[in-house]
């Protein structure tokens, strides 16, 4: 019987085998341990994200001053985050006792109100009733709301000024980062292409800019629908008498960020203090804040976002219920934003690049013409 040598190739084999398998294990065990600290982290990316999206709306303000004032980059940076800075004191100090007083008729109405509600409910048997010590304890004014009780108000101003220092900390950490990346982009962007191969740079740098434009677009037109949301609802709202029209504005206009889901949030303070006024004027203040909604949604919104991303409604709103249930109130209002920018990443690094999809030019021809695999079609 003839034995055959064995074969050279057998071990280089395995050893090409095992070597790979080690190699998915790792990348396996680093994706693992990247999403276990990122998880851990969660609170802060979100917060940087928000500080990356505050630098793109002071490059935004910085460049169309740019095109008025002959100054460098730099200096138009330092004045749109002073005039911020300015507008933003200024109207706390010129409207924060008006506004306290119509938080606290805001507050005392809802509370109202709801009492009311829950007292037809009891009667209607469709809630339990309350035991008859806990009745007459809601707040019936801001001050009450904020410190309830006069015997917990040491343990209850502790627990406000540790929300209210971190709300304040936050907001410094998130203006800082934007006037930081905004004053230099350029070196941020480097040093991050810098992490990735050289042929992989190129291509990872032109999706950079277009997340960048595309979160340009959007915020400018989200703050543009945000004011005039804002001043249509604070005049509709004093033509029609209401309690706190401004403060009932205000909301309106800073919850509609939050596309689909804020005008739901903000209808209701509306109609609750619509209905101190009686039912007639419930009616009109739904049917008012309604049609400003329908204008803004069907006419405003399209007509300012041309050039900003168009998210299909169940991609956002998928967005905002998982991004709320892993993060909170966070990841509801920067749902939107991170999921334009990852539709962008995965269209070009994923669908284009390792699926050998549309190219770009092919995608915007079919965005125009409303065809494509992200127009539904």
């Amino acid at each position: 019987m003839e034995l055959r040598p064995p074969q050279a190739g057998a071990p280089a084999r395995s050893d090409g085998l095992a070597r790979r398998a080690f190699e998915l294990t790792g990348i396996a065990l680093g994706a693992a341990a990247g999403l276990f600290l990122a998880w851990q982290a969660a609170g802060a990316l979100l917060l940087i994200f928000a500080g990356l999206l505050m630098a793109v709306l002071l490059d935004a303000c910085a460049t169309g001053l740019q095109r008025v004032l002959p100054v460098s980059r730099s200096w138009c940076i330092a004045l749109v985050s002073l005039v911020i800075a300015l507008l933003m004191a200024g109207a706390i100090w010129w409207g924060g006792y008006a506004l306290s007083q119509q938080a606290d008729e805001l507050v005392s109405t809802i509370a109202r109100q709801l009492r009311a509600l829950r007292g037809e409910l009891e009667a209607a048997g469709l809630a339990p009733e309350r035991p008859t010590q806990g009745r007459g304890n809601e707040p019936q004014n801001l001050a009450q709301l904020l410190v309830p009780n006069p015997r917990d108000l040491f343990g209850q101003a502790r627990t406000a000024l540790t929300g209210i220092l971190g709300v304040l900390g936050n907001a410094v950490f998130i203006a800082f980062i934007g006037f930081f990346v905004a004053l230099n982009p350029l070196s941020y962007r480097q040093g991050f292409l810098s992490l990735l191969p050289r042929d992989k740079r190129l291509r990872v740098g032109a999706v950079v800019d277009e997340v960048a434009e595309v979160l340009r677009w959007w915020l400018i037109g989200q703050l543009a629908t945000m004011v005039v949301i804002t001043l249509s609802t604070w005049a509709a709202l004093t033509l029609l008498g209401m309690p706190a029209p401004f403060l009932l504005g205000l909301q309106a206009g800073l919850v509609n960020f939050i596309p689909y889901l804020g005008p739901i949030v903000a209808g209701v303070p509306i109609v609750l203090a619509a209905a101190s006024q009686g039912a007639s004027i419930v009616g009109w203040a739904v049917g008012v804040f309604l049609l400003i909604q329908i204008l803004e949604g069907y006419i405003l919104t399209p007509l300012i976002q041309r050039r900003a991303v168009d998210l299909q409604p169940a991609l956002t709103l998928g967005a905002q219920m998982l991004l709320g249930a892993l993060f909170g109130a966070a990841g509801i209002a920067l749902a939107t934003p991170i999921a334009a920018a990852a539709r962008i990443a995965i269209l070009r690094l994923y669908v284009e690049d390792a699926l050998g999809g549309p190219t770009a030019q092919d995608h915007n021809r079919h965005e125009a013409s409303g065809t494509g695999p992200f127009n539904g079609s």
